[in-house]
């Protein structure tokens, strides 16, 4: 639940038509002058908090950022396992467009500061994931050139190099970063084609570099498509880091509906023609669906029926999606998670952060991050719109108002991330503190720039406290179908042997316990995997 102190704090700032709000939520908000408060403490450890659920990440823009003695590498060393490099391992970092010779065929890599990232994760107990290998941003342009058939090899060449030089140091990798365009809200795959909606095709006004080399001199009639730059990505990792984890990685994926079902259809395809090809590998080619989850406080609800989300006065009414009992297929969280998951991927949050401003460009001092105090700064005069963008006008009285928005959204978006965390391996925060992230003008993160605690980094540590909910949200489906499949057998003596027959018998009481009791969601997870693999394993007599 919130700390004393920051409800004080909140108090103080939130206007009272927030308040209203928030009283009927979580927690109340006390009176205006509230006595003083000994000083918090600081939330728990992120890692620790999630550690049956997944790893909790963060990412790695320079040196500093594992510096002893400093509050960037005491942050991380408190709260994250997995760690993911901002810049450096990006294909125009490891290979610059300036090493690489047309007429001699040299690459010259620069694997220096990807290195010390590495080696010093791995020294500190912190996994690494790996960003990126095949995208149309960041990239030498000299990688594409040539056409397909030179576009394919120097693709191959560029990810042989980096997978052998990181083997075994990396356990994840983006392999194809943002492969679609923009704005898709619908896609059906019985009538459509993923292809065609692709970043840089037909009707698109943006460029990729691969897409464009992929479609020069590509033979139609041989069975050449656009989108086989993804596939042949997605193989060379596979040939030259078979131990990794191989992902696709997009953003606006929770956004829009048809976005997700785009990606899914992709990575359905090239999964089927890849088993096709290589019938000796039983491990799926695209195995983890990467969304980066750049959203803004007041889109993209987390649940996918909106009685669940708090607030709904500060949304789009007007929107089918946030309309009272709505469960909608289109823009949640929740429906996103559901979509992959039940497509057989594992999904990631990889790049997440909640803006607090309406739009893009709606900073209402501008675009220089240094104007951006703290959310909760009383120096900080309450211009909290400007000109053409008017969302918040009449909805809340100041800024500190957008940090408890901002955290009841935290909160909402970490109790769907716990339900589905039996098919989610991480979730990564794009930046150490508001000011130390590519949005700062946004104050999108738990800490702030003096990197203390925000009212979002107590809902990350506590959900269910937000919501006031007595345990977490969890998703019970799998256990209670496992349980109703052990009730339909006649589990009679007669027809089992003992010890099999006993294992079922003693695994379905403790799954039942399980669901009776308030139990995480990992531990309703290990009753389903132990009920079923007690029931696969029973021997007739």
């Amino acid at each position: 639940m919130l700390s004393r102190h920051r409800r004080r704090v909140a108090a103080r700032w939130i206007g009272a038509g927030l308040a209203a709000a928030l009283a009927t939520v979580s927690y109340a908000v006390p009176a205006q002058g509230a006595p003083a408060d000994v000083a918090d403490a600081p939330i728990p450890s992120l890692k620790e908090t999630y550690a049956d659920y997944f790893n909790v990440g963060n990412i790695y823009s320079g040196r500093q950022t594992y510096q002893e003695g400093t509050p960037n590498w005491a942050q991380v060393d408190r709260h994250y396992n997995v760690m993911t490099a901002e810049n450096i391992m990006k294909p125009d970092q490891l290979l610059p467009n300036a090493n690489i010779n047309l007429d001699t065929g040299e690459w010259n890599f620069t694997f220096d500061e990807a290195d010390y990232f590495v080696n010093e994760s791995l020294a500190r107990d912190i996994k690494v994931h790996g960003h990126v290998l095949v995208w149309h941003s960041q990239s030498p342009s000299k990688i594409f050139q040539g056409g397909r058939d030179q576009a394919r090899a120097n693709m191959e060449r560029y990810i042989e190099t980096v997978l052998t030089h990181f083997k075994g140091r990396v356990v994840s990798w983006d392999v194809v970063n943002e492969a679609f365009r923009d704005g898709l809200d619908t896609f059906d795959p019985e009538t459509q084609n993923w292809e065609d909606f692709l970043r840089g095709g037909p009707g698109d006004y943006a460029y990729s570099g691969w897409y464009n080399a992929y479609t020069t001199d590509m033979d139609v009639e041989a069975g050449e498509s656009p989108g086989d730059f993804i596939y042949d990505a997605f193989v060379f990792a596979r040939k030259y880091g078979p131990e990794t984890k191989l992902e696709y990685n997009d953003f606006n994926v929770f956004q829009s509906e048809g976005k997700a079902k785009a990606i899914i259809a992709m990575a359905t395809e090239l999964n089927e023609r890849y088993a096709a090809e290589y019938p000796d590998d039983p491990r799926q080619l695209i195995e983890t669906i990467g969304l980066q989850s750049h959203n803004y406080i007041n889109q993209t609800p987390a649940f996918a029926c909106s009685d669940l989300t708090r607030l709904p006065g500060l949304v789009d009414e007007s929107a089918e999606e946030w309309q009272p009992g709505a469960c909608s297929d289109h823009a949640s969280v929740e429906r996103s998670l559901q979509l992959i998951i039940e497509a057989g991927f594992t999904a990631n949050v990889s790049e997440l952060d909640l803006q607090v401003w309406e739009a893009w460009n709606a900073e209402p001092e501008g675009s220089n991050r240094a104007n951006y105090a703290d959310l909760d700064d009383p120096t900080v005069a309450d211009r909290f719109y400007k000109d053409g963008f008017t969302y918040w006008v009449g909805k809340i009285e100041n800024r500190m108002e957008l940090e408890a928005i901002q955290a009841q959204r935290y909160a909402e978006y970490f109790a769907v991330y716990k339900k589905y965390s039996q098919d989610m391996d991480r979730v990564t925060f794009w930046g150490l503190t508001d000011y130390l992230n590519w949005r700062a003008t946004h104050n999108p993160q738990l800490f702030n720039r003096d990197w203390s605690e925000k009212l979002s980094a107590d809902a990350v540590a506590d959900p269910e406290g937000w919501l006031g909910v007595k345990k977490p949200i969890i998703d019970e489906s799998r256990l209670t179908d496992s349980i109703a499949w052990a009730d339909s057998l006649d589990l009679r003596g007669k027809n089992y042997k003992g010890a099999t027959l006993g294992a079922v018998n003693s695994t379905r009481g403790k799954a039942n316990a399980v669901l009776r009791s308030n139990r995480t969601q990992a531990e309703v997870n290990a009753a389903t995997e132990a009920l079923v693999a007690a029931i696969t394993a029973l021997q007739p007599k």
